[in-house]
């Protein structure tokens, strides 16, 4: 099992879903961007795009299913607010959504650009046999 994928799974969801009392769809909505985030950045350079085998990839999809459905099953609600007009099924949160909703992407947006564009650069840097290499004169 992955368990940093696990981790995050669990930590965006019930901040989302518990926490800030997001619509159940848009909850699992961004914890799923969340995750497919960590795959992509983690495992990019796999052929089959991922380490572990279908079994092991099994047992973390059912452990974050019933830790979902164990949170859903949790929260104060009657009935299952699904979804909904705005962002929030609760009246008021301790938490204002804006602030939360823009730091989100602004970071998510440095993560990603990171990422894509240093990271790369970086790890071609330190190859071995690179430019540091002197030719001895005979």
């Amino acid at each position: 099992m992955d368990v940093p994928l696990y981790a995050i799974a669990l930590v965006v969801f019930g901040g989302l879903y518990l926490g800030l009392g997001v619509f159940l769809v848009y909850a699992l909505i961004f914890a799923l961007i969340a995750m497919y985030l960590y795959l992509a950045l983690r495992y990019e350079k796999l052929p089959e795009g991922y380490p572990h085998g279908a079994a092991d990839t099994l047992v973390t999809v059912a452990f974050i299913g019933v830790t979902w459905g164990i949170f859903t099953l949790l929260a104060p609600k009657n009935p299952i607010p699904f979804v909904g007009d705005g962002l929030t099924y609760t009246s008021a949160t301790v938490v204002p959504i804006g602030s939360v909703i823009a730091i989100t992407l602004v970071l998510l947006l440095g993560f990603i650009v990171v990422g894509a564009f240093v990271l790369p650069k970086v790890r071609d840097r330190g190859a071995p046999g690179g430019g540091n290499q002197t030719v001895g004169s005979g």
